[in-house]
Parts: structure tokens; sequence; C-alpha cells
């Protein structure tokens, strides 16, 4: 007989750092603390380059990689909750 286990958890994200700012998951895709941001963005590529264009430039970690993902927003977030 074989046991077959389900991980009841749901999967997490580690918050990521960058430029001063904390990149979160978030219901599927990832968020960014900038003030008046409410977008859910695909993925952590995504969040970092939002906070590149808030600021300007490419900051240190401006890989073609992550340049090549551009900015895609999956949904808002309520700012209640958020």
């Amino acid at each position: 007989m074989r046991v077959i286990w389900k991980d009841s958890n749901a999967r997490t994200f580690k918050p990521v750092r960058y430029r001063k700012h904390t990149i979160k998951g978030h219901n599927g895709g990832w968020i960014t603390d900038l003030p008046e941001d409410y977008n859910i963005y695909k993925t952590h590529y995504c969040a970092l380059n939002a906070i590149d264009a808030a600021l300007g430039g490419f900051g240190q970690m401006g890989s073609a990689k992550r340049k090549s993902y551009e900015i895609e927003i999956i949904g808002k977030k309520d700012n209640e909750t958020a």
C-alpha cells in the first residue's frame, strides 16, 4: 500500500528587500510597499521593475533577464487590507 501525503499549506513567498522597499507574495502574485501602488504583479521581477519605474533607473539588479519581464499587472489589491 502506498500513502500519498498532500500538503494543506499554501505556497509562501519570502519577502524581498530592494532599494529600501519590500516586495512580498500576495494572492498568487507580488505586491510592493510603494505608496499609492495597489497593483498585484505577476512575478517578483515585474515588481522590481515597478519599483525601478517609480524611483528611476535600474538600481543594482537591472539584469537583461529581469528587464525582459517588463511590468505585468494581474490585479489590484484592496488598499484597506494590504
